[in-house]
């Protein structure tokens, strides 16, 4: 241990020799300056749910007329939602009600009357003067005609599920466009309008088209019946809720029902008692506000949810309404919702996870100065990390530093440890200073907003955890993050031999992948690269907030990627990490030093 603390004190002093340490500590200082200047993210609390009044009468009269949110609305809200459930109780015991089911049948019944025409037509081709089949002429234009409104339909049936506020059906968007052209061209060719039935060749004509519609003519190989049985039998799947969803989700109207009535007891007691204050009784209007909303949000995020829930996001968006969807974002609102309904807790009672595009709390506090300012200070820092550590060895030994240690009684491991160490300590020595300087900076413009903070954890466990808490799990990941990049670095730097090429790649390496960051956040390959998921506190929420008014914000914030996997991105950055440190060690271990 005292070698290696020997070594460590020698690789420190070295780094306090350097002049870029000095450099990089005045371009810190202007950054936190700047940080407080740039601070420009929307307050949570505008974007929140609030009831005007400035006393208790125009209060009550607001939560009763208002027409955006009323009393009436918000109760709307909540038997809107529960009343959707009762569609997919009834999908589960009755199958052959569903929208799928009806489809067939349409379609069974059109193909039984096509062949039915067809055979008709065909028979007056044959005998064409035959006065019998001429006097059913008009009887078969009705059936013709029937067959028209069948078609119509199928068209209607299914666009109207798809547009449905209850969503019955899941169909891919390419299947539904073929499905549209499909009942098209057999509506066209069943159109004979103005034909004189008596003539054969009208006759044949009737014939031909009918033939293309029912699949006898060669349409690329397949009737269009057939492809719209096709479409309808194989790509739309009945959208339907497990019977335990729909129990927890009754559950929760229980829940959700029982607390606005006690709500809306307190409210009157309230409005009645002269100690309350207008504050007081706004408060709990919230309540009952907000109590509604959460169950609303929880049934139509369920719903859209469920039916693809094990699919990634790039496979669900093949889906009818499905455009743009991040499933992990909609678990996460399904989770926090059935904590805040199981436990009677509103959202506005809560903070929300730090954001570099909106206030935590109501309003910005000293919190979201830090953590802004920190994602701008860690990315000075991480560079001067990976500069630091690309030019250890082959900088040293460019100098000729490195082999008067090697000659020393060291081992390599020791000394190649000592560097990494020295530069990690640095970089962390950075971080905490800037996280104390803008915290009482943000402390002294903006003030202190201690309330707690509702975090949803890898979109399946809500907690509420202190804000000082939450900075400080904040602080250790970014020191993960260091560390990641010092290991790059340190791998890079002994393999080239040259001290400019190794901090030229590493840099190079590090501005790639936060030009990745942006161009590929939608792209399913990029969420399994280290680069990507190096980032772990996004995992703990608030990643998805957008809608900044400060592009800075959006640069320096942490994207959650798609398809994006907590274990999958613990188990590609440890993995990754391993290999750089193996790699690093062996490579320096074996290196001639000259």
């Amino acid at each position: 241990m005292s070698k290696m603390s020997r070594l460590l004190r020698g690789e420190l002093n070295k780094i306090l020799m350097r002049p870029i340490l000095y450099i990089i500590t005045g371009v810190i200082v202007i950054a936190l300056f700047c940080s407080a200047l740039l601070l420009n993210i929307n307050n949570r609390g505008d974007k929140m749910l609030h009831i005007d009044g400035s006393d208790k009468t125009e209060v009550m009269l607001n939560f009763y007329s208002t027409p955006t949110m009323n009393k009436n609305v918000a109760e709307n809200m909540v038997e809107d939602a529960f009343s959707k459930l009762t569609y997919y109780e009834n999908v589960n015991t009755s199958p052959e009600t569903t929208v799928t089911a009806q489809l067939k049948d349409l379609i069974s019944d059109s193909e039984t009357g096509l062949k039915g025409l067809l055979s008709y037509y065909g028979s007056c081709i044959q005998y064409a003067e035959s006065p019998d089949h001429s006097a059913n002429i008009g009887e078969l234009n009705n059936i013709r005609s029937q067959m028209l409104e069948n078609l119509n339909s199928i068209r209607t049936t299914l666009s109207s599920a798809i547009d449905s506020t209850v969503p019955t059906v899941l169909m891919p968007n390419e299947s539904f466009e073929n499905y549209i052209t499909i009942i098209s061209d057999a509506s066209f060719y069943l159109k004979a309008e103005g034909a004189d039935f008596n003539l054969v060749e009208t006759h044949r004509d009737i014939y031909n088209n009918i033939s293309k519609a029912n699949g006898f003519a060669d349409i690329e190989g397949v009737s269009y019946f057939d492809k719209l049985y096709y479409t309808t039998s194989s790509d739309i799947t009945n959208i339907t809720l497990a019977d335990d969803t729909i129990k927890n989700l009754t559950e929760k109207y229980e829940i959700a029902t029982a607390f606005m009535t006690e709500t809306l007891e307190n409210i009157t007691e309230y409005n009645a008692d002269e100690n309350v204050t207008t504050g007081t009784l706004k408060d709990e209007i919230l309540k009952f506000y907000y109590t509604a909303s959460q169950y609303s949000n929880l049934v139509s995020d369920t719903i859209i949810f469920e039916p693809v829930q094990g699919l990634n996001d790039s496979q669900a968006q093949i889906y009818i309404g499905y455009k743009d969807i991040h499933l992990y974002q909609i678990q996460e609102r399904i989770t926090k919702n059935n904590y805040l309904i199981a436990n009677n807790l509103t959202e506005n009672q809560f903070s929300s996870v730090f954001s570099s595009t909106t206030s935590s709390a109501q309003e910005v506090g000293a919190f979201d100065l830090v953590y802004f300012g920190l994602e701008i200070c860690n990315f000075i820092i991480l560079i001067f990390c990976v500069v630091l550590a690309a030019g250890m060895i082959a900088g040293e030994q460019s100098t000729g530093t490195l082999k008067v240690l090697a000659v020393r009684p060291f081992s390599r491991n020791k000394i190649l440890t000592s560097k990494i160490l020295a530069t990690l300590i640095f970089g962390v020595i950075f971080l905490v200073f800037s996280a104390i300087v803008l915290f009482i900076t943000g402390f002294a413009i903006y003030g202190l907003d201690t309330t707690p903070i509702l975090a949803v954890f890898n979109a399946t466990n809500a907690f509420v955890i202190s804000p000082f808490l939450l900075v400080l799990i904040y602080l250790a990941l970014l020191i993960v993050k260091i560390l990641f990049y010092v290991l790059l670095a340190t791998m890079i730097s002994t393999v080239f031999r040259s001290n400019i090429g190794a901090v030229t790649v590493s840099i190079f390496i590090y501005f790639l992948t936060a030009i990745f960051a942006v161009l590929f956040t939608q792209s399913a390959w990029y969420a399994f690269l280290p680069f990507a998921g190096i980032d772990f506190f996004k995992f703990f929420g608030g990643a998805f907030v957008s809608d900044s008014t400060n592009p800075l914000s959006i640069v320096f914030s942490s994207p959650m990627f798609y398809n994006t996997s907590l274990l999958a991105s613990v188990i590609i950055v440890t993995a990754t990490m391993v290999i750089m440190t193996i790699l690093s060690y062996t490579v320096f271990k074996k290196r001639e030093i000259k």
